[in-house]
């Protein structure tokens, strides 16, 4: 849940007197996703959704990034020790699960579009054989 996320996107889009159509409009999102992220029931917005509410509603992309646990480049390392944060290290660890699951979803991926594959040819097999009836030559 995104609570403190969606009393910021409220907050400024009262603000900002925008009725929650108007925003979703100006930001190109459904009402019903500005809806669900004003109620912090969306566990990963789209950076690039955050992107536009931030310019729809005038607080900086930084600040909506933050608020969704997304690591920006400025937190990475410290100027001063050149260490990761404990951001950083959460977030790799969060970016490697992510990537194996990336993978497994890509490898789901790929055996579903080669029975999809053996599907359309058994699809083209039995259009054949049709023809071949309905022309008299078997």
């Amino acid at each position: 849940m995104r609570a403190g996320l969606g009393e910021q996107l409220r907050d400024a889009r009262a603000t900002c007197g925008l009725s929650l159509d108007a925003a979703s409009r100006a930001a190109k999102i459904s009402q019903g996703y500005l809806h669900k992220l004003e109620a912090g029931r969306v566990e990963n917005p789209s950076p690039r959704v955050l992107q536009r509410l931030s310019q729809v509603l005038d607080v900086p992309y930084e600040r909506l990034m933050e608020l969704a646990d997304y690591l920006m480049p400025t937190d990475a390392v410290s100027a001063e020790s050149g260490q990761r944060s404990p951001q950083e290290a959460d977030m790799t660890a969060k970016t490697t699960d992510e990537h194996a699951t990336n993978r497994e979803l890509a490898r789901l991926l790929e055996a579903v579009l080669r029975e999809l594959a053996e599907v359309r040819h058994g699809q083209d097999e039995i259009a054949r054989a049709l023809k071949r009836i309905a022309s008299g030559e078997e």
